[in-house]
């Protein structure tokens, strides 16, 4: 028999869709970020919710599909919603005339959309594709063609995992650093073009009516034998098996095919929190990225931060054959042979890459200021173009260069000591000062720092405490944080930050009060309105102190960075990617075909749009972690991540202990459809 034509049609479709799909989520959170403005944590519970609705909603489309429109009417319906989603968060980035609130109202509407479609019709177009072939006399065709369909949806999500962060960063509109809507608009047409393919193939397919849907006649089942069960709580009627009770409505094989399905969701228990570990790769793993040095210098290119997720589906395919013919073979020599002890052997792989994460995190981070029991900082950032000597009977004579900062360590003798200090400005300082003398008294907190701004109050010297204590931190994602001190005399004015390599406004700093922003790390040429400051090279996990003060009719400016962190290169995550992707191939595909063999023929879709909640439900555990917020560093949140996923595959093998593996030899044949690339 002919190999038939019109899986052809199916299989260019998932291309387009996973391209679609796989391009908007590699720059969605750097849209939330940049453009929305949403901060890290914001933009991760997004994400994340925006992935557990994607996997929440195959439940819904099998039930439609299966009981109601059929395959091909379910496909193009939510197609076609898939479609209006990527259209509407297209939209939301082009408006930018729009206020931030409605552009943000926009493009959780398409995200929300997008779930809708792509989830809906996850569960339909594989097995679409094999309702085309006449079983069993083309059973070998079935079985390549699952190879070419899983093929396609790699091929799509590596080809748009390279493709859209290029479109993102390598062209700028409407005056940005980057172009979103053509990143977000090309995965719009090939939904578009996705959609017109599949149409266009309705002559040639094979369309089967809806039957009635497994999963609708397995909740109903379990239903109704709890509801007779509790009836039966005061009377002496016991079965052997609780769900025996509803042998009233359905029959035994009903019931026991029920039961052997409910035997492998028990042990699927344990697997949301892989994926919860898992699919932070486009989230939190892209945000660490943004933080380190993409430049290859012999290729004279810049690896994009997003762009690092190509590895993973690049990753997965080398992986495969290397772990059928050579990983596979040896662990089996030393009894690692079971599907069991596979998906626990990935998941602590799993734990290992969020170590190895933790690691680089604390690298970029680097060390900050410590002080000892009993001791103190004091900090004066001089804001004149002149020296300054202080004179203290508590210090050594210090000498201050122009816009110089002293930084001490006091013992202190309380928990806050206080004592006076002498500040005396040399004649060049300012003719404008009429006296250059200055008498105050300054504070060391124990176990803090404390800073002051020595400025000018019209024509005398001033010493401003800047808070309590100088409380800058390093925020736990790393981004460089900019504090901004100015004299009195600037403070009607607007300081601009202008990215260096493409000239383009990054932010805009009012300067009426005392200002601590978060920047993305660049390079920066600082304006007072359109007066030239200062160039600005802004590093990861680095807090710095920008110093203005007007003299002698013209701006000085210092930029003091109080401490540092470490521009790595991008190249350090790669041990982490390629330790999470071993855990994809052990813990995904291994627990894909656990499900599939174990489970009865009736109950092989059931089993299917589980295992797809597991990864819904991995998504919402981020979501209520990161809204937590409780860590100070991001490292110690992957470190967390790591502990708990031991913990969940110990407890796992505590519950496969026991299992008994069936042999139920199935017709069907196991594939690795696209439920195996479940991010």
């Amino acid at each position: 028999m002919a190999y038939p034509k019109s899986v052809w049609f199916i299989i260019c479709t998932e291309f387009c869709e996973r391209f679609s799909y796989y391009g908007l989520r590699t720059v969605l959170v750097l849209y939330l970020t940049s453009i929305l403005q949403y901060d890290e944590d914001e933009s991760t519970i997004i994400y994340h919710m925006a992935v557990f609705m994607a996997y929440f909603s195959p439940l819904f489309g099998a039930i439609l599909s299966d009981s109601f429109l059929g395959k091909f009417k379910t496909i193009v319906y939510l197609s076609l919603i898939y479609a209006v989603g990527n259209l509407v968060i297209t939209g939301s980035s082009l408006a930018v005339s729009f206020s931030l609130s409605n552009q943000r109202y926009l493009a959780l509407l398409g995200l929300v959309l997008i779930a809708i479609g792509t989830g809906g019709i996850k569960p339909c177009v594989s097995s679409f594709g094999g309702d085309q072939f006449d079983l069993p006399a083309q059973e070998v065709y079935l079985q390549k063609f699952f190879s070419i369909f899983y093929f396609s949806i790699n091929a799509g999500s590596l080809i748009s995992t390279s493709v859209t962060p290029e479109l993102r960063k390598g062209v700028q509109c409407f005056g940005r650093t980057s172009c979103f809507p053509l990143a977000f608009g090309v995965p719009a047409v090939l939904m578009l073009i996705a959609i017109f393919i599949f149409v266009c193939g309705k002559r040639l397919y094979k369309i089967k009516k809806p039957e009635s849907n497994v999963i609708v006649t397995s909740f109903s089942c379990i239903y109704h034998a709890i509801k007779r069960r509790l009836s039966y709580v005061s009377s002496n009627t016991k079965k052997s098996h609780w769900l025996n009770y509803a042998d009233d409505k359905f029959s035994e094989k009903e019931i026991t095919d029920i039961r052997g399905a409910l035997d492998v969701m028990y042990l699927f228990i344990p697997f949301p929190f892989f994926w919860a570990l898992f699919d932070q790769q486009g989230s939190r793993w892209t945000l660490q990225a943004t933080l380190m040095n993409g430049r290859i210098n012999f290729l004279n290119w810049t690896m994009k931060p997003d762009q690092m997720q190509v590895m993973n589906p690049l990753l997965v395919l080398l992986f495969i054959p290397v772990f059928e013919t050579v990983v596979y073979p040896l662990m089996a020599k030393i009894g690692i042979k079971k599907p069991l002890q596979k998906i626990s052997l990935g998941g602590f792989l799993a734990a290992l890459a969020f170590v190895l994460s933790a690691v680089v995190q604390n690298k970029i981070i680097g060390g900050s200021i410590q002080l000892s029991d009993g001791e103190g900082q004091l900090r004066v950032f001089n804001g004149f173009d002149c020296n300054i000597t202080i004179n203290s009977t508590n210090l050594p004579v210090y000498k201050l260069s122009s816009l110089e900062t002293l930084e001490i360590r006091y013992t202190t003798t309380s928990n806050e000591t206080s004592f006076p200090i002498v500040f005396i400005a040399d004649p060049s300082c300012s003719p404008n000062l009429s006296t250059l003398n200055l008498t105050s008294s300054v504070s060391i907190v124990e176990g803090k720092a404390t800073s002051y701004f020595l400025t000018r109050l019209k024509d005398k010297l001033e010493l401003k405490r800047i808070g309590y204590v100088d409380d800058l931190a390093k925020p736990k994602n790393g981004s460089p944080v900019l504090r901004i001190l100015n004299s009195d005399d600037l403070s009607n004015k607007v300081l601009t930050l202008k990215d260096t390599d493409n000239n383009s406004t990054v932010t805009e700093i009012n300067l009426k009060s005392l200002t601590t922003n978060t920047v993305p790390i660049g390079k920066y040429k600082a304006f007072l309105d359109n007066e030239f400051i200062s160039d600005l090279n802004l590093l990861p996990a680095s807090v710095n102190t920008l110093v203005l003060q007007r003299n002698l009719g013209h701006t000085d400016s210092k930029l003091v960075v109080l401490e540092r962190g470490n521009f790595i290169h991008i190249a350090w995550q790669i041990p982490q990617i390629i330790v999470m992707t071993a855990a994809e191939i052990m813990f995904s595909i291994t627990s894909l075909e656990f499900a599939f063999t174990q489970a009865p023929t009736s109950m092989k879709s059931l089993l299917a749009a589980v295992n797809l909640l597991t990864v819904a439900f991995g998504n919402l555990m981020v979501v209520i972690v990161s809204e937590v917020r409780y860590f100070e560093n991001q490292a110690y949140e992957y470190l967390l991540f790591a502990g708990l996923m031991v913990l969940d595959m110990l407890i796992f093998i505590l519950m496969s202990c026991k299992y008994k593996y069936k042999n139920l030899n199935d017709p069907v044949p196991i594939t690795h459809n696209e439920q195996t690339k479940q991010n």
